[in-house]
């Protein structure tokens, strides 16, 4: 028992810790939780803030956030949205930042995830492909941002060691309008041939929660799971959410029992924590 207060009391300090240095900064950096819509495990945070540029204290303030995280037992994937701006910058030592980032935050690379808007790959696809692949050198994972909302390279979707797709809440919000309705099933299609889950993002409603495991989305994140939070207010969360989680799949269960339907799928088994 004393062994587990003194853990907890060591969980608590450094959770203050963090709170302390995030949110003591000029920069206001809140994290969203993102989940998996079939087991309800939470897989990570993505990184919010008010700037609309990633900047390299935006990269060194989250990162020191989930450092402190996993040393208290916390290990949260970190998403950072990379801006089209800034990935077409040859001038931005990007790789140099995170690998100082990581170091400083004592983090392995698996730890981090960068968000990639499709457009980016666009603009300068050298230099872009080339800036990602040594981030992923570094032991970090690709995601494609803002599916669904524009021109993106499927080459290089296929080509780029991409690892999951995100659907732009644009398209999630309103899933009522039948052609978004077929965008997101289409995408949902197109990634799962590619061997990549899919992320809704933007998810508010218990409704839009039941479309998207009935298309078979695979990650959620949005309001219904979370608003953006402090540092601080994590681990509070965590400890609430597993309730909350039973509640929506409660309610999937009522809904397939009171189905005519004969057929039940079956829920794919969960990779450990």
């Amino acid at each position: 028992m004393a062994t587990q207060q003194t853990q907890n009391g060591a969980a608590a300090h450094q959770d203050h810790d963090v709170a302390e240095s995030v949110e003591g900064a000029e920069i206001d950096v809140q994290f969203q939780p993102k989940v998996d819509v079939r087991s309800g495990r939470v897989l990570g945070v993505e990184a919010l803030h008010q700037a609309t540029p990633v900047t390299d204290p935006v990269i060194e303030i989250s990162t020191r956030a989930a450092g402190d995280w996993w040393r208290s037992g916390l290990r949260l994937q970190l998403s950072v949205n990379l801006p089209s701006t800034g990935l077409s910058q040859a001038e931005w030592n990007l790789d140099s930042v995170v690998a100082r980032s990581l170091a400083t935050a004592g983090l392995p690379g698996e730890a981090l995830q960068f968000e990639v808007p499709g457009g980016a790959l666009l603009t300068n696809p050298d230099l872009v492909g080339e800036r990602v692949e040594r981030l992923v050198a570094l032991g970090g994972a690709l995601s494609m941002d803002s599916f669904g909302t524009g021109h993106f390279s499927l080459r290089q979707l296929i080509t780029l060691p991409f690892g999951e797709l995100k659907i732009d809440r644009s398209l999630i919000r309103d899933l009522d309008d039948e052609e978004n309705r077929m965008l997101v099933r289409a995408s949902i299609h197109l990634a799962h041939q590619l061997g990549l889950p899919v992320v809704a993002e933007g998810v508010d409603a218990r409704d839009i929660w039941q479309q998207l495991r009935s298309m078979g989305c695979d990650r959620a994140q949005g309001s219904l799971i979370s608003q953006p939070l402090p540092a601080r207010d994590v681990p509070a969360w965590l400890a609430s959410w597993n309730q909350r989680a039973r509640e929506l799949s409660s309610t999937k269960r009522i809904k397939r029992r009171a189905s005519s339907l004969a057929k039940r799928s079956k829920t794919p088994a969960e990779a450990s924590a």
